[in-house]
């Protein structure tokens, strides 16, 4: 198995608010993912983390094998959901690691 770890904090303009909404909406869209991407066993999404975080979105997936990442990564469902992403937050840190 391999695990794929991504962090990202919204970008500094938001409000409360908006980080409130961007937050579930971004959150539901990943988890949908999972019924999508058929190489995709798992996925997690948790915004906020809990309080001792040092990040305001965390994303954990997890394939069967490294040649399925790129299948993943650039799915159209998961391509979809990167967009709207991208249009809230910034600061993104990734690690894939094998089981």
């Amino acid at each position: 198995m391999v695990c794929h770890l991504v962090s990202w904090n919204f970008k500094p303009e938001l409000t409360q608010a908006q980080r409130e909404e961007a937050g579930k909406d971004i959150v539901a869209r990943l988890e949908a993912l999972k019924d999508k991407i058929p190489c995709l066993v798992d996925i997690r999404a948790y915004c906020p983390p809990l309080d001792s975080s040092n990040c305001d979105l965390v994303l954990y997936s997890l394939v069967e094998k490294e040649e399925d990442l790129p299948a993943y990564q650039n799915h159209p469902d998961h391509l979809a959901a990167a967009g709207v992403l991208k249009a809230s937050f910034g600061d993104r840190r990734c690690c894939d690691f094998s089981l």
